[in-house]
């Protein structure tokens, strides 16, 4: 009989490393979403309100906190989609491990385009892509910042190689 030889242990999977990235993540969006909402003048509620209405449709604004609170899981559920994509390529690539503020930043770049120029433009045809100015700069930065909070967890929490 022969035996094989195995190579290196894989990594091991990096959930511990996903669930704290979506919540650094999905924290710092939770907060500049619901400041923006405020200020604005349409309160923290309609903002989680209006993510639920991609379930509900525009039911969500006829069941308060309920339908808030589905806008706020939605929220945690792209935000670990998010987190989990980045640990899962910083499982393979260590740089994004090793330089979180560089790789997060470039992360969070990409994440704004992808949610400006995909995701929002699907949900409301003809509304995006648009740039407003200082609101869309801040909205860019409001995203770097979610890539940065996702990297910066991801480099304290990350399951390292066994090679």
């Amino acid at each position: 009989m022969t035996s094989v030889a195995a190579g290196p242990d894989p990594a091991p999977l990096p959930g511990r490393s996903i669930a704290a990235a979506a919540l650094a993540g999905g924290l710092v969006d939770l907060v500049y979403a619901s400041a923006v909402g405020a200020l604005d003048g349409r309160g923290v509620l309609k903002v989680w309100q209006g993510v639920a209405s991609g379930w509900m449709g525009r039911a969500a604004g006829d069941h308060g906190w309920a339908s808030a609170a589905l806008g706020i899981a939605t929220h945690f559920g792209i935000a670990t989609a998010m987190a989990g994509t980045y640990a899962v390529a910083a499982a393979r690539l260590p740089i994004l491990r090793r330089r979180p503020l560089a790789c997060g930043a470039v992360y969070g770049l990409g994440l704004y385009g992808v949610m400006y120029g995909l995701v929002l433009p699907l949900r409301w045809p003809g509304a995006f892509p648009k740039w407003e100015g200082a609101r869309s700069a801040a909205d860019m930065a409001a995203h770097v910042g979610v890539g940065l909070a996702i990297a910066w967890a991801v480099s304290r929490t990350a399951p390292k190689p066994n090679h």
